[in-house]
């Protein structure tokens, strides 16, 4: 995966025209928030370095590299004698003056002319802290209260204005002071990991996503030394920025929704760029692209909120998908599931299964349906807790790995039930189940016993369905369903309720149960001088299956329930063909 993330952020420094040295480079006014610029103004002759002025000016987003700004965070200096100003004193003090200890450093990479620069530059500084501090206070109590401020020294040769950015000596200290935490586990001589070659230096710890760690010795290889964890995971700079510039454009620009999760889209570029069609590798060069894409309304099965998947189908295999789900927690991070190597042909098989379910059920299925009864195990809980079942679903479809279906059903029965026992939304809960299972069965991820089945009345009803209903005892099931569904439809329709369904046992009816239901639905439609023809019909089918299944089904409770529960939803189907036009149901 990390070589794909490299690809990516070598693509976006090309197709933005960057350096390496970019990738360091932050925008101070990202945000919108820092909209001026206080300059400590200072005339250059060579190395000698004299105070000028403080001016202000507003930022300038064509002008972020000469800014060379790069936050570090907490509250020593800075990378760079630049800072956003929170308390004009402290600011000046500990992120300006106080960046220049870094002249003490041993094995500062600076020559003794470019040593001497600073040293002047700091006195001028030093000498002149009391007035500099003046002026900053002065144009900040000027200013709005609303109004923020970056801090940054500006320099004046002949009659060239110059941020530090334009400055040669600048960028290099940037680069050197980048990598110094880097330096510390770090090995001559020896091949990067990312890109393969053999580099001068490689560094043993880069942290680019926060899960990879050494922070315990049993997590290093040869000897449990840390000065050999280059060894585990050995990365040139040049590879550590493509990394840091591939993370940041795919967190900008890749990232989506999925039913509360977010992931990461992350494509692979198997035989180069130049092989992938153009089209497709627009999208992952042009951001207005990819934006354009997510607003469109293609069909969808992956979320509800993006069309990508559906545009890259179409794409050849040259290229592969990885998905990462990652979890952010402060400056941790944790990864939920990663998906790798999805080619384009398989996304085709994915939306092919998702255009026959859409075809049979008159409903466009998407990952919804399947994340309805793999949400909560319990409706009541505030948070979701199933959210590993389906990540792991959702990895096995991907990945075209076979799937239990006994516990699927689990998962399907827990819902349906909860709402069959409060009579609510059972009938969508059903839906759900059926498209889901009809989807993993197109994939040819669940297995489906079928048997050889002679042609009845209803026969042409249960083709619609393919495999899914192909034993007898299934069939049995699903019409004794659509009898019993029936009875509570009259029940509900002469008495406003359906005190039929205490039979039921909330849908954990097991083999026994099913036997003795028949008789029962058909004295109670006799009671209430509803056992008309066609449900005499429907009775005579659902006891020549249930005869044909024979003994011992084999069958659990939940699955058993799951095809009784599919006829409780077929009712309306089932009844059109068993009544003629204008026949009393």
């Amino acid at each position: 995966m990390l070589d794909a993330v490299k690809d990516i952020g070598e693509m976006s420094i090309s197709v933005g025209r960057k350096s390496l040295l970019d990738v360091l480079i932050e925008d101070p006014n990202q945000n919108g928030s820092y909209k001026n610029i206080i300059a400590i103004n200072f005339t250059v002759d060579g190395n000698d370095v004299k105070y000028k002025d403080v001016t202000i000016e507003e930022t300038d987003s064509q002008k972020i590299s000469r800014y060379l700004y790069s936050s570090a965070g907490g509250n020593g200096p800075g990378y760079m004698p630049v800072a956003k100003i929170t308390e004009p004193d402290k600011t000046f003090n500990g992120k300006i003056l106080s960046w220049f200890k870094i002249l003490s450093k041993k094995g500062l990479n600076i020559d003794e002319d470019e040593r001497r620069f600073l040293e002047n530059l700091n006195s001028a500084i030093q000498e002149n802290r009391d007035e500099i501090l003046e002026e900053i206070v002065k144009f900040i109590k000027q200013s709005s209260k609303k109004d923020k401020f970056v801090l940054m020294l500006k320099f004046v040769e002949g009659s060239t204005y110059k941020y530090i950015g334009d400055m040669p000596l600048f960028r290099k200290l940037l680069v050197d002071t980048d990598n110094e935490k880097y330096n510390k586990l770090s090995a001559n001589d020896k091949v990067c990991s990312i890109c393969g070659e053999k580099k001068d230096l490689v560094f043993g710890k880069v942290d680019t996503y926060a899960f990879y760690t050494i922070d315990k010795t049993g997590y290093i290889v040869g000897g449990f030394d840390e000065k050999k964890s280059w060894r585990n995971f050995p990365v040139c700079p040049d590879c550590r920025l493509k990394l840091e510039e591939g993370k940041k454009y795919i967190e900008n620009n890749l990232t989506f929704k999925f039913y509360g999760l977010k992931y990461q889209l992350i494509p692979k570029f198997l035989i180069g760029e130049k092989f992938v069609k153009e089209e497709i590798l627009d999208i992952f060069k042009e951001s207005s692209k990819l934006v354009s894409l997510k607003e469109s309304t293609k069909k969808r099965v992956i979320t509800d909120e993006d069309d990508i998947m559906y545009f890259l189908k179409d794409a050849d295999d040259s290229i592969s998908l990885n998905y990462l789900f990652i979890e952010k927690q402060n400056s941790a991070e944790r990864i939920l599931l990663l998906i790798e190597d999805v080619f384009p042909s398989h996304l085709r098989e994915i939306f092919k299964a998702k255009d026959i379910v859409d075809g049979i059920f008159n409903e466009n299925f998407t990952f919804k349906n399947i994340r309805n009864f793999l949400f909560k195990s319990d409706m009541k809980k505030r948070d979701s807790d199933l959210d590993g079942y389906f990540l792991d679903l959702t990895d096995r479809i991907f990945r075209g790995r076979k799937i239990d279906i006994n516990l699927i059903l689990k998962f399907i029965m827990k819902r349906v039930r909860d709402e069959f026992i409060q009579d609510k939304y059972y009938q969508s809960a059903i839906k759900d189940g059926m498209m889901t299972i009809k989807f993993l069965q197109n994939l040819g991820l669940v297995e489906m016993e079928v048997k050889a089945m002679e042609e009845r009345p209803l026969s042409d009803f249960f083709k619609k369905y393919d495999e899914n209903f192909e034993t007898p005892i299934k069939r049995g099931l699903v019409l004794l369903g659509a009898l019993t569904e029936l009875l509570l439809r009259k029940q509900y329709k002469d008495r406003g309720a359906k005190p039929f369904m205490k039979n039921l046992k909330s849908l954990k009816m097991d083999e026994k149960d099913i036997r003795g239901l028949l008789p029962k639905v058909q004295n109670k439609l006799e009671e209430y001088d509803s056992f008309d023809k066609g449900k005499r019909l429907l009775a005579k089918e659902v006891s020549n299956y249930l005869l044909l299944a024979g003994d011992d089904w084999h069958m659990p409770v939940d699955e058993i329930n799951f095809y009784f529960a599919c006829g409780l939803n077929l009712a309306d189907e089932i009844a059109s063909i068993i009544y003629s036009k204008g026949e009393e149901q």
